[in-house]
């Protein structure tokens, strides 16, 4: 009886993680959206001052929330990189 709750409980964290991936890919979209306006703006062109103040947020909002800073780091610097190359596209 045990196991069949552990395979329910961990089928349900499982479809519980696919839909926070899933909320994930619409933010993602969405910020894109925004860096487009962004370089719309700016001549596409990304402010090395701005830049360096998202990381700085993220980096804050890491450890605010208990999060490895080095893993927080990659993934804001990719979460960058993805805006400017899918407007290149």
């Amino acid at each position: 009886m045990d196991k069949i709750r552990l395979v329910a409980s961990l089928a349900d964290l499982r479809r519980q993680i696919d839909q926070l991936d899933r909320q994930l890919m619409d933010l993602l979209a969405r910020r894109t959206k925004l860096m487009k306006g962004v370089l719309a703006q700016t001549d596409d062109e990304v402010d090395p001052d701005w830049q360096e103040q998202v990381l700085s947020n993220w980096l804050e909002q890491a450890f605010d929330f208990g999060l490895d800073e080095a893993s927080s780091q990659k993934v804001c610097m990719a979460v960058m990189d993805m805006g400017k190359r899918t407007v290149e596209i």
